[in-house]
C-alpha cells in the first residue's frame, strides 16, 4: 500500500461533515482534517466521545479524579488552616491549640500527599488504558478500508495519527481533570477571601477585591497574547509536517536521489525547511518567554498589596495577622493555577484538534461493507460470471463497461490488454476491494455482495506484481492467515511452487527470521514465498496479477512449471503483460477501454488476427497488423483502471 494521514474548533468544522452530540460524523475518506488545524482549547462533543472510552474503568476515574479534587482542596484549606491558628492560638499564647493545630496540619498534609499519590498513579493508568483502547480501534478500523483509501491518504498523515494525535489525546484525560481542579482552586479561593472569610468576621471583603484587581489585567493581557502563539504553534505544527515529509521522501526514494546524485540539492532544500522550523520554534519561545514573566510579575504587584494594604490594615488594628499572612499563601496559589492554565492551553488546543482526526479516522464508513444479516459464502466450486458489469472510481468515467464473462470451475483465465485496459479492476472487483457500480458478479450462483466478504476472500488468494512479506520467520510468513495449516502443509505448498530448495538453504531453514518486506531474499525468491502463501490455504479461486513481471527468466521458469501443478483444479484469472505465460489458458480475455474485445484459446486469437493477434506480435517485437481507426488494443498508454 502507498501512500504520508495529513483556528478555532469552526475552522475544522469547515473540514469535516459535522459533530453529533454521541460522537463525530463520519467524514469523506478524502475530507480529513487538515494537520496544520489548532482546536479550542475545550469541545464538548470530544470530550464526550473520549468520556465513552472509561466506562470500563470507572473505578480507576473515580479515583484519580478524587485523588485530584482532594489535593486541590488539602491546597486550599492550608492557609485557613494557618490563619485560624495564627489569630486563635498564636496571638492568645495557646499552646495546646498550637498542638492540635500541629496535628490538624500534618493530617492535612498526609491527606494530600496520598491524594498526589493516587492522582500521578491513577490518572497514567486511565490515559494508557484510554491509548490501548484507541490504538486498537484504529488499527481494526484501518483493516477494515478498501485500497483506494491508501492510496488517496499519504502514510505519514496515516502514522501522524496512529502515533502523536493518540498520545495527546491520551494526555487530553489529564489535562482536563488537571485544568477542572484548577478551576475549582481559583473558585475555592475567591470564595474564601471574598464571602466566607467577611463572614466569620476574620477579614475585610474590600481587601480581596483590592487583591483580585490585577485578575482582569492579567487575563486581557494572556488572552492577547494567545492570538499571536495560537499563529506561532500552527507555523510549527506546519513546519514539522514538511520536515518530516521531507525525511520520507529523501529515505524511501534514497536510490534514485543518489543515482542522479541529488543529495547536495536535496541537502539545501530540506536545509530551508529545517531553518522554517527552528525560525517557528524559536518565535514561539520568544511567545512562551513573555507570558512566564507577565505572570510573575502580576503575582509580585498582588503580593505587594497584600503587605502593603494589609500591613496598613494590621497596623491600624482593623486586621489581625493570620488574615495577611494567609492572604499572601492564598494569592500564590491563585496565579499558580493561572500559570498552569495558559501553559496548558495550547497543549489542550492540540489534544482536542487531534481528537477529531482520530475519530474521523474511526468513524470512516468503508467503501465496501457486507449487507445486513448477510450469510456465510458456501464453500466455493470456483464457478464466475460477470453479468453486465459496469464500474466507475468518477462518476461519468467508466473503467469498466458492460462486461459479461463466464468462467467454468478449474479454468484458467488470462486477461490481456494494453495498460489502463481494466484488468486489475476486474480482479479489483471479484475480490470486493471495490463494489460494481452496475450489473453483478456471481461466484457459485450467489452474488458476491449478498454474502460477507471474510467467507468470500477466505476461500481466494491472490499474487500481486510486487511481493510483500511481514517481518517473521519464513514459516510464519507462508502460513500468514490460514492458523489451520500444519507444518507439513507449509512444507507441501513451498515444495509445489518450487521454494523448498531455497528456503532450505537458509540459515535456520523454514525458521529463518526475514527483515522487513524480505529485503534480506531477492525478489524471485520473495515471490516464490508469496506463490506459497498463496496456496498453502488450497484455495478454489486464484488470481495472479502480473505475479511473474519482476522476476528472472530462470524463476519465471520454475514459477511456470510450477503453475502447471498449482492451477490445476483451481478456478485461475491470470493478469500477464508476458503472453508467453498464458498461452495454455482456457480463455483469453482481450480487455481494452473497458471492455472485452475477444476471448478464445491462443491459437484462435491469433487466427482472427484481430487485438489479441497485434499484442502478440508487438510483445515479441514482429511486425504488427496495421490498427485501424476506432479499434482497440494499442501500446500501453498508462497506469491500469
Amino acid at each position: 500500500m502507498r501512500g504520508g494521514f495529513g483556528g478555532g474548533f469552526g475552522g475544522m468544522m469547515g473540514n469535516m461533515r459535522g459533530l453529533t452530540a454521541g460522537g463525530i460524523n463520519s467524514p469523506t475518506m478524502d475530507n480529513l482534517t487538515d494537520e496544520g488545524v489548532v482546536g479550542s482549547a475545550y469541545d464538548n462533543r470530544v470530550v464526550t466521545r473520549l468520556l465513552t472510552y472509561m466506562g470500563s474503568q470507572k473505578k480507576d476515574v473515580f479515583i484519580a479524579v478524587a485523588g485530584v479534587l482532594i489535593y486541590a482542596a488539602c491546597s486550599v484549606s492550608i492557609p485557613l488552616i494557618l490563619l485560624l491558628g495564627i489569630n486563635n492560638f498564636v496571638n492568645n499564647g495557646n499552646i495546646n491549640g498550637l498542638h492540635m493545630l500541629a496535628g490538624v496540619f500534618l493530617a492535612v498534609i498526609l491527606v494530600q500527599f496520598a491524594a498526589n499519590y493516587l492522582q500521578f498513579v491513577y490518572m497514567p493508568r486511565v490515559g494508557q488504558n484510554i491509548l490501548y483502547a484507541l490504538r486498537t480501534q484504529m488499527f481494526d478500523k484501518l483493516q477494515s478500508l478498501s485500497p483506494s483509501f491508501f492510496h488517496r491518504t499519504p502514510v505519514g498523515r496515516i502514522m501522524s495519527r496512529n502515533t502523536s494525535d493518540v498520545i495527546q489525546l491520551q494526555e487530553a484525560f489529564e489535562l482536563l481533570v488537571q485544568s477542572i481542579a484548577d478551576i475549582l482552586s481559583l473558585v475555592g479561593i475567591v470564595i474564601l477571601m471574598v464571602a466566607v472569610l467577611p463572614i466569620i468576621g476574620q477579614s475585610d471583603w474590600r481587601l480581596a477585591l483590592i487583591c483580585l484587581s490585577v485578575v482582569p489585567v492579567l487575563f486581557f493581557i494572556l488572552g492577547y497574547w494567545q492570538r499571536f502563539a495560537r499563529r506561532s504553534f500552527m507555523r510549527i505544527r506546519r513546519a514539522i509536517a514538511m520536515v518530516n515529509g521531507e525525511y520520507n521522501q529523501n529515505i524511501t526514494g534514497v536510490r534514485v536521489v543518489e543515482s542522479l546524485n541529488r543529495q547536495d540539492d536535496n541537502l539545501k532544500h530540506f536545509d530551508d525547511l529545517n531553518y522554517e522550523h527552528l525560525d517557528a520554534n524559536l518565535e514561539a519561545s520568544r511567545f512562551s518567554g513573555g507570558r512566564q514573566p507577565l505572570v510573575e510579575i502580576l503575582t509580585g504587584f498582588a503580593m505587594g498589596v497584600v503587605i502593603v494594604m494589609g500591613g496598613s490594615m494590621v497596623l491600624g488594628g482593623s486586621l489581625e495577622w493570620g488574615v495577611m499572612v494567609a492572604f499572601a499563601m492564598w494569592i500564590q496559589r491563585f496565579f499558580e493555577p493561572i500559570r498552569n492554565l495558559t501553559m496548558q492551553y495550547s497543549q489542550l488546543q492540540r489534544a482536542m484538534a487531534a481528537g477529531i482526526r482520530i475519530f474521523e479516522i474511526i468513524d470512516l464508513k468503508p467503501e465496501v461493507t457486507d449487507a445486513p444479516n448477510a450469510p456465510n459464502m458456501p464453500p466455493i466450486r470456483g464457478e464466475v460470471r460477470y453479468e453486465g458489469v459496469g464500474f466507475h472510481y468518477v462518476p461519468g468515467i467508466d473503467v469498466l463497461s458492460d462486461v459479461s464473462l463466464h468462467v467454468n470451475p478449474g479454468e484458467t483465465v488470462a486477461l490481456v490488454g494494453a495498460t489502463g485496459a481494466g484488468k486489475s479492476t476486474f480482479v479489483t472487483l471479484l475480490t470486493r476491494f471495490a463494489d460494481v457500480t452496475k450489473g453483478r458478479i456471481t461466484v457459485d450462483g450467489y452474488d458476491i455482495k449478498e454474502v460477507t466478504r471474510k467467507s468470500l476472500v477466505g476461500q481466494m488468494s491472490m499474487v500481486l506484481q510486487d511481493p510483500y512479506l511481514f517481518s517473521g520467520t519464513v514459516k510464519e510468513n507462508i502460513r500468514y492467515s490460514h492458523e489451520g495449516v500444519s507444518d507439513d502443509d507449509i512444507v507441501a505448498a513451498a515444495k509445489s511452487v518450487g521454494a523448498h530448495d531455497f528456503i532450505m538453504a537458509l540459515e535456520n531453514g523454514y525458521d529463518t527470521i526475514l527483515a522487513e518486506r524480505g529485503t534480506n531474499l531477492s525478489v524471485g525468491q520473495r515471490q516464490l514465498l508469496s506463490f506459497a502463501r498463496a496456496i498453502a490455504g488450497d484455495p478454489q479461486i486464484l488470481i495472479l496479477d502480473e505475479a511473474t513481471a519482476n522476476i528472472d527468466t530462470h524463476t519465471e521458469i520454475l514459477i511456470q512449471e510450477a503453475l502447471k501443478r498449482v492451477l490445476k483444479g483451481r478456478t485461475s484469472i491470470v493478469i500477464a503483460h508476458r503472453l508467453s505465460t498464458i498461452r495454455d489458458a482456457d480463455k483469453i480475455v482481450v480487455l481494452d477501454r473497458g471492455n472485452i474485445m475477444e476471448v478464445g484459446k491462443h491459437e484462435e486469437l491469433l487466427e482472427k488476427n484481430g487485438p489479441y493477434s497485434r499484442l502478440y506480435s508487438i510483445n515479441y517485437g514482429l511486425e504488427a497488423p496495421a490498427v485501424h481507426s476506432g479499434e482497440g488494443a494499442g501500446a500501453p498508454t498508462g497506469d491500469d483502471g
